[in-house]
């Protein structure tokens, strides 16, 4: 995903949920990215703060959770972290894996003041 139309995407959710709560500045913005999502955390901080323009955001940070990489193995079901592309389940030693996650960044929550 482009860095600019997800900071773009996130940034009018932010400006909802900051509605919501009745907040007049938002310091700090918590997002959860995805273990398969292309963009990379430094694009996103410095579109941020770049794209960041209103009041209600001026001094807000963004705090990324990147999720890890995980694959299932297929032989005998562990969970485990891939490393590097060849990993092999910590286990059995299996090579035969089905990885799993997600995509996309989602907005956790937000902290801010009334």
């Amino acid at each position: 995903m482009n860095a600019e139309l997800a900071v773009q995407k996130l940034l009018e959710s932010v400006k909802e949920e900051a509605a919501r709560n009745n907040y007049s500045k938002v310091t700090a913005v918590h997002v959860k990215l995805g273990s398969w999502e292309t963009v990379s955390t430094q694009a996103l901080v410095k579109t941020f703060d770049r794209m960041k323009d209103s009041h209600l955001l001026s001094q807000a940070s963004l705090v990324i959770d990147k999720r890890k990489t995980l694959a299932k193995c297929r032989y005998c079901g562990n969970l485990f972290e891939v490393i590097y592309l060849k990993s092999r389940c910590k286990l059995c030693g299996s090579n035969y894996m089905e990885f799993v996650g997600d995509r996309g960044i989602s907005l956790e929550w937000i902290d801010g003041v009334e």
